[in-house]
């Protein structure tokens, strides 16, 4: 004969564990009234809690059943931080947007909870001068670099700033400063050529990175690129010359995932024909033989081409799924190449 059985059934193990895998708005959104002693259950099961907003409802409805120290990562979307970020003891992962002077999270006591972190992710407000740039991105990033359990950083300009936030200079640490355990690093913000070559160095593990950064003359002419253990790299280049395209593949020799965003200043022959499929394949078993993923969009000009000579380049770049097509932003002569090649192996090729 069968039994029926119901949610209240179930061993407090497994209901401990499927707890697990909720937010705190969707554990008391969807089981508080088919668990009543829900709140008594989270503390006694230990569960650790994901909070994604400081809404009116978190406020009113969760905050009195829960204790602050079983909070593993916070997620602020909106100002002002309440309850004060002071009181989660417990967390390991944390994400702040609209963030007035962020160096003060850094500076408030040697007990504070960053330095437990694992993940931090800071959206930087600035509400000084609009016309001038900040340095502030730097500062943070050189305290960021120094909490020795940190594994995750991400660092961005909030939408609501008013003051541009860019890093243009090299990282000052102390003498006894050797690296960071940082192995994914995420810049949205403008970063200078120099900070950028400056903050690699302090990254031995590092493994996923994204940044972005506009090259100026004389950086353009011999950048040197330092990507040896990076598996995922997303990019975003604006006045890189062709001459150092292949550069490029060659730091990274153990790449899995590219993304590649790109403005070329001098479109032009160089190592590369980036207008043939088979100069792309070449250069990627060359010099990335494990990339599976190369996404890309690329603007750069051509001059006197008609569109059977557009057609021509399609045909042939199908192979990478990839297309030219004109770049109607930039003006006349202005192009665009654009699309996601995905390649596949087999188990050997990594072992």
């Amino acid at each position: 004969m069968t039994t029926l059985t119901t949610f209240q059934d179930l061993c407090i193990d497994i209901v401990v564990e499927i707890l697990s895998y909720f937010n705190v708005h969707e554990l008391f959104y969807s089981f508080c009234l088919l668990i009543p002693c829900l709140p008594k259950l989270l503390v006694n099961g230990r569960v650790r809690l994901h909070v994604r907003s400081n809404n009116s409802y978190f406020i009113r409805w969760i905050l009195p059943h829960i204790q602050l120290a079983q909070v593993y990562s916070l997620n602020v979307p909106t100002r002002p931080y309440n309850p004060s970020i002071f009181e989660f003891t417990g967390l390991r992962s944390l994400v702040l947007h609209d963030v007035d002077n962020p160096l003060l999270l850094f500076e408030s006591s040697n007990n504070w909870l960053l330095y437990y972190l694992e993940h931090l992710s800071l959206h930087i407000r600035n509400q000084d001068i609009p016309s001038t740039s900040s340095n502030t991105g730097t500062r943070v990033l050189e305290r960021a670099f120094q909490l020795r359990r940190l594994k995750h950083f991400e660092l961005h300009e909030s939408k609501s700033s008013l003051k541009m936030v860019e890093m243009y200079d090299q990282l000052i640490f102390p003498s006894t400063f050797k690296s960071s355990p940082i192995k994914c690093l995420i810049i949205t913000v403008y970063c200078n050529w120099t900070t950028l070559q400056s903050m690699l160095n302090y990254l031995p593990d590092l493994q996923h990175f994204r940044f972005r950064s506009s090259l100026r003359y004389f950086e353009t002419r011999s950048p040197q690129f330092c990507f040896s253990l990076i598996r995922k790299l997303n990019l975003r280049l604006d006045g890189l010359q062709t001459e150092n395209f292949v550069s490029l593949f060659r730091s990274a020799p153990v790449l899995r995932q590219l993304r590649l965003q790109c403005s070329f200043t001098h479109f032009k022959q160089c190592q590369i024909n980036l207008l043939k499929s088979d100069s792309w394949i070449q250069v990627m078993n060359t010099y990335t033989p494990q990339l599976k993923v190369l996404q890309i969009d690329l603007k750069f000009r051509l001059n006197n081409i008609d569109e059977k000579t557009i057609e021509t380049i399609n045909d042939d770049l199908k192979i990478l799924n990839f297309k030219i097509n004109v770049d109607s932003d930039n003006g006349n002569h202005c192009w665009q190449m654009a699309g996601v090649f995905r390649r596949f192996y087999s188990k050997e090729i990594f072992n």
